[in-house]
């Protein structure tokens, strides 16, 4: 189901508003040639209904650039799993595994804590 332009966030339509091109569906109906023109060179136009935006016709490079940003590298996240894996399978992680079964449980909970408070602190960075 589609939503419908009322329940869309009002400040990103005013954005676009400003930032692209606009035209009626009325315009756009009798005036497609101009419409086209206007896309091809600006990549995106807002076209009204009411005076109020509806919709947004883009180029279809533009599409196509838009749906290429969104997919996820899986390549990429292939290579860093097959790393992850190896690296968990290596001596040192071998032996890391096995002092934290030697450890107590205080120990443990110190260790994890402080595994953890390195963890956020690399993200935050």
């Amino acid at each position: 189901m589609l939503a419908s332009p009322v329940s869309v966030h009002s400040a990103k339509i005013e954005r676009l508003s400003r930032n692209l091109p606009s035209f009626s569906a009325t315009k756009l109906a009798s005036g497609m040639q101009a419409v086209t023109t206007t896309v091809m060179a600006r990549g995106a136009v807002v076209i009204t209904r009411h005076e109020r935006p509806a919709m947004v016709l883009m180029s279809l490079e533009r599409y196509l650039q838009m749906e290429q940003a969104s997919e996820p590298d899986l390549d990429a996240l292939s290579h860093r799993f097959d790393d992850m894996v190896a690296h968990m399978q290596g001596e040192a992680a071998a032996q890391a595994m096995a002092d934290a079964f030697a450890m107590d449980p205080s120990e443990l909970g110190e260790a994890a804590m402080a595994a953890a408070t390195a963890v956020r602190d690399a993200t935050n960075r």
